[in-house]
């Protein structure tokens, strides 16, 4: 009886649920045109449910066995503006909502159009990269703008570099062993498959795919079916790195037999770019083959690759541009009435992916992903052995130089108009043909490439989970395996027959295991090294989700093994450069928070925290891989601290955020190469510190006002103070410090550097921007913006910061007080820019297909002057070189000027 009556009970019970459980369903329509939108994501928040759907190709979505309450229903996609609508559940079987109307912006339909160029994006010769945050538009209207807006200008938010912003595809991290950035031209070129990530999170904010880092996480989904379905050509114009883009995407979408195809491609180039001697010219493409066996079980290959040549330009002192402008380019000269740049980075990295998704229930699903990733990296330059440097900005061809040596004034005249005429201020190819020719057949001079050739395996698993009503649950892990081949290539003799395989300035052999090698084009020469990495995670985070607050909690673990593998024996470096160095192991843990109390439908408080270790690159654990696997003392996993509070409103005409946020790093390593002139000695150096710690703190500010329905208007303020907070240890490596039969370390340790309360030189510090933006119901519109940029300093050479500098070659100190040093040792302030952006576009319909055109341009008052960082030189060694005007004008800071007006213009068509 007892049996019967509780079976009883369980069955009235399940139907009791089943009655109050609702099916929500609508139909996503055209506001202007009726007909139904396909592929837009709906989002149904509220009590214990977060769910989504996409719309089918009529429109439709559903959501099933939804419990009574209140909930916000959201519909945003491509080329629409987003949907908002309060409804409630209250015992119906189904709720029917209708149609949905949704108004066609055709601001967004180019949403994911990157008006920067790949060079800005990856230019590893600059901290000056642009967060990941640039593929995509966000809801967020802080992130949106200085996305789009203040990060044209090279502006970061919250000052951070884009090592630390996750890029993940279907789960695996793109970012790099080496530097921790992801290479974003491994997918430059296909913004239809990127322009809409499947996540993008901003700052620690919690992410479902990965515990995060500081700048945030995006994945993207590359199933076929997530993307727009049928035929998109474009075509883009612009006067950046590159003059002309075509693209062209075929989609299938999900067929009737459960198949879906989708092939991308697109080709980038220029004969010359905005800056002088340089060209593009890339490729990309992309294929995603889908198959859905059922409900449960889809499985998705995809593969894609960007081969890429492009030529770069040179960071110049301040008297270089005074002479030449902010377009000039040390990096080229004439060839055969060619311009020929020594500086060309080739890229090609093809990525293949296969991924399975597992619908196990409507509550649980595993996501799992296996890829490989092959190819190049490789980046050009002159090199040399027993000739003077070929380089037009080589300190003795300066006119600053003349004046240090005392020159007569028409001597230095003379020079500075042998520069403004051309005649000496590019390469001069023919007379390195000529050194090379008389030259016996080895060549004094010759072009040749520094190589990354990596192998990465990776296998990604994420469960997602609801383990109650209002308690979801993500437990993920991965394991990343790369053999990273570094090594120097010959790919240009110059019209000699080989080259010495020893060091220009020591004459030491680089492998004494070959000591008669004479390597010729093609081959190896320089140095030659393996990295081999293994990466392992475990992450797991869980939202508890409540009526007025959610809460989320995640953690992670991470192992991380790094040696390296020296293919040659230095003559300098017999016992630390051949075989197998010693393994360094780093164990690491993060946890981080997320606090969401929900004052009402519109008003919002956030809280984020986050502590977490991280383990440094292979290029800092050995930070002089090309000669020695030594690694200097205080190698140990950076200390990371972050958290941030936000106010965030989101009404249906306005809506708006006020952060602030404050990170601490701790145990940072950073490096540099350079060659440093000092009281007593001058030597080539790599420069090493430990212990570096950061302070991140400031505030955004954030507001988008529908003020009419076809005006809009943003304000955007970012307010930040970003200071080196630690002094740390402060190291050079130096063939110079090995003793005679390779005896004692490569290395020596100087002290301390006093960078405390020295600026990071990050970019602006502070941006403000204010737009206003007219869309008229003919489907046409035109923004502009006003953008501030503010407190930007040159980076500081830390070597000037070291007891070092105030020791004069008799081992005596300065005066700390002196007027003078503290001028030498002032960190340079860069100028407050204000520049002017207008962006314009239509988009047609013809029947059942859509086209387009848009324009945007930059610096519309043509503002020469912004200088985007820089960063001082090593080779200021000593106070009394520091002070004398023309040594510091000859060794002044490297800069990185802005482009002046720039434009992109794009025109599409879709069927």
């Amino acid at each position: 009886m007892n049996k019967l009556l509780l079976s009883l009970s369980v069955f009235a019970a399940t139907v009791a649920m089943a009655q109050a459980q609702t099916k929500v369903t609508g139909v996503a329509k055209n506001a202007a045109t009726g007909e139904e939108v396909y592929n837009l994501t709906v989002r149904l928040d509220g009590g214990a449910v977060s769910d989504a759907a996409i719309t089918d190709r009529i429109g439709y979505f559903q959501f099933v066995d939804i419990p009574d309450g209140t909930y916000k229903l959201q519909v945003y996609g491509v080329g629409y503006d987003p949907y908002e609508k309060e409804i409630t559940v209250a015992g119906q079987k189904e709720l029917d909502l209708g149609d949905i109307k949704l108004t066609f912006n055709p601001n967004t339909a180019e949403v994911g159009i990157i008006t920067l160029t790949d060079d800005e994006l990856s230019d590893d010769e600059s901290s000056t990269a642009s967060n990941s945050g640039l593929l995509q538009s966000s809801r967020d209207v802080f992130a949106r703008v200085s996305a789009y807006e203040l990060g044209s200008y090279w502006f970061k938010p919250r000052g951070l570099d884009n090592k630390y912003n996750d890029v993940l595809f279907n789960g695996v991290r793109m970012n790099k062993m080496d530097n921790g950035r992801a290479t974003f031209n491994n997918w430059g070129g296909l913004n239809d498959v990127t322009r809409r990530p499947d996540e993008l999170t901003y700052g620690i904010e919690p992410s479902n795919y990965a515990f995060g880092d500081l700048g945030g996480v995006t994945n993207f989904d590359t199933r076929p079916s997530t993307m727009r379905k049928g035929v998109s050509l474009a075509y883009s114009s612009t006067n950046r790195s590159y003059r002309n883009r075509v693209m062209a995407t075929y989609n299938t979408g999900l067929m009737d037999n459960g198949w879906a195809f989708m092939v991308s491609g697109s080709r980038r180039w220029a004969e010359e770019g905005i800056i002088e001697g340089t060209f593009y010219d890339a490729y990309a493409y992309y294929l995603g083959v889908e198959k859905k066996f059922n409900e449960k079980h889809t499985l998705n290959f995809t593969s894609f690759g960007a081969p890429t040549r492009r030529s770069t330009g040179s960071p110049n002192t301040q008297e270089v541009v005074d002479m030449m402008g902010i377009y000039y380019n040390s990096y080229w000269g004439w060839q055969d009435g060619e311009k020929r740049n020594e500086r060309v980075k080739k890229t090609f990295e093809p990525i293949n992916m296969l991924t399975h998704h597992w619908n196990i229930n409507n509550k649980s699903k595993l996501t799992t992903t296996v890829s490989y990733q092959f190819g190049k990296e490789s980046s050009s330059r002159l090199d040399w052995f027993a000739g003077n440097n070929p380089s037009p900005v080589y300190y003795r061809n300066l006119p600053s130089y003349f004046a240090y040596s005392g020159a007569s004034q028409s001597a230095i005249n003379n020079q500075t108009e042998l520069w403004r005429s051309g005649q000496i201020s590019q390469i001069d190819w023919t007379s390195l043909y000529e050194a090379n020719i008389n030259n016996a057949g080895r060549s004094v001079y010759w072009l040749t490439a520094d190589v990354n050739e990596d192998k990465t395996a990776t296998a990604y698993t994420n469960f997602q989970t609801e383990l109650a009503p209002n308690i979801d649950l993500t437990i993920a892990a991965s394991y990343q395996n790369t053999k990273s081949q570094l090594y120097r290539e010959i790919q240009d003799l110059l019209g000699g027959q080989y080259v010495e395989n020893k060091d220009n300035f020591t004459h030491a052999r680089f492998n004494i295991l070959d000591p008669d090698y004479q390597p010729t084009k093609g081959q190896r020469q320089g140095y030659n090294y393996e990295i081999n990495r293994d990466y392992a995670d475990l992450f797991a985070q869980s939202k508890i989700k409540g009526k007025f607050l959610d809460v989320t909690i995640g953690m992670k673990a991470a192992l991380t093994k790094f040696y390296r593998d020296g293919k040659w024996m230095h003559e300098s470096y017999q016992t630390t450069s051949y075989g197998k160095s010693k393994t360094y192991d780093f164990l690491d843990f993060g946890v981080k928070s997320n606090f969401l109390v929900k004052l009402d439908g519109r008003n919002f408080i956030q809280a984020n925290v986050m502590y977490q270790t991280e383990a440094p690159t292979s290029d800092e654990i050995f930070p002089n891989a090309r000669v020695t696997n030594v690694t200097v003392d205080g190698v140990e996993s950076a200390k990371i601290f972050s958290s941030d509070l936000s106010y965030i409103l989101r009404a249906p005409r306005i809506k708006a955020r006020a952060t602030a946020f404050y990170t601490r790093t701790k145990d940072e390593i950073e490096k540099a190469f350079g060659y440093i002139d000092g009281a007593n000695d001058q030597v080539f150096v790599s420069e090493v510190m430990t212990g570096v710690g950061k302070e991140y703190l400031g505030t955004e500010l954030a507001v988008e006002a529908q003020v009419l329905p076809v005006l809009t208007v943003s304000a955007v303020a970012s307010i930040g103070q970003y200071v080196y907070k630690d002094n740390p240890s402060y190291n050079l490596y130096s063939d110079d410090y090995v003793k005679p039969g390779n005896i004692g370390v490569p290395y020596q340790n100087f002290g301390t550097a006093y960078l405390h309360n020295y600026k990071v030189g990050s970019g602006p510090q502070s941006g403000f921007s204010l737009s206003a933006e007219y869309r008229d119901p003919k489907f046409w519109w035109i923004g502009v913006s006003g953008n501030l940029l503010a407190n930007n300093y040159i980076d500081p050479a830390a070597y000037r910061r070291t007891v070092n500098f105030f020791t004069n070659e008799y081992g005596e100190l300065y005066d700390i007080n002196d007027q003078d040093l503290k001028a030498a040792l002032k960190q340079e302030k860069l100028s407050n820019e204000f520049m002017l952006n207008i962006n314009m576009g239509k988009t047609f319909r013809i029947g059942k297909y859509s086209a387009g055109i848009s324009g945007t341009i930059n610096n519309v008052l043509n503002n020469k002057n912004y200088v985007t960082g820089g960063f001082e030189q090593l080779r200021i060694g000593n106070y009394e070189k520091a002070i004398d005007t023309n040594y510091r004008t000859l060794f002044g800071p490297k800069m990185f000027y802005g482009m002046g007006t720039t434009y992109f213009a794009n025109i599409y068509f879709r069927f």
